[in-house]
């Protein structure tokens, strides 16, 4: 009898696990999916108008409002992920000038590795002046 609680328990904990490791996943993909196309004013307004019971008038107002809005933000996420990867890029190149060649091997294949999981924030490819990689070919 025993056993089998050991059993349920471990099914529950993995299971929890699973669920838990699941619900990262999906919301890095919906962040992803929203900043590779913006928001989307249609959802964003059909929950405005449900949750404060917009009429048609100001329904149409909140949408050219929303769509005026869209273009900035996509323009300005674009301006930060530039900037943003000019900064790891450059910290990548620092942290390879202070190894020696032995650990610059193992840090291009750390940051290969860590490309290939995160292909959303992993840089184009580019070489930096201590002529390691910093992405996968």
């Amino acid at each position: 009898m025993r056993t089998s609680w050991n059993h349920i328990l471990l099914a529950f904990c993995a299971g929890l696990l699973m669920g838990g490791w699941a619900g990262v996943r999906h919301e890095k993909a919906i962040l992803h999916q929203f900043w590779s196309r913006g928001p989307e004013t249609q959802k964003i307004l059909a929950k405005l108008s449900r949750k404060l019971d917009l009429n048609p008038q100001q329904e149409e107002q909140v949408r050219l409002l929303l769509e005026s809005k869209r273009e900035k933000i996509l323009f300005l996420h674009q301006q930060m992920r530039a900037q943003f990867e000019a900064l790891r890029l450059s910290m990548r190149a620092g942290i390879a000038q202070i190894l020696n060649p032995k650990q610059k091997e193992k840090f291009t294949q750390m940051t290969q590795k860590w490309d290939k999981r995160h292909p959303w924030v992993a840089p184009s490819s580019v070489k930096v002046s201590s002529g390691i990689s910093l992405s996968p070919p």
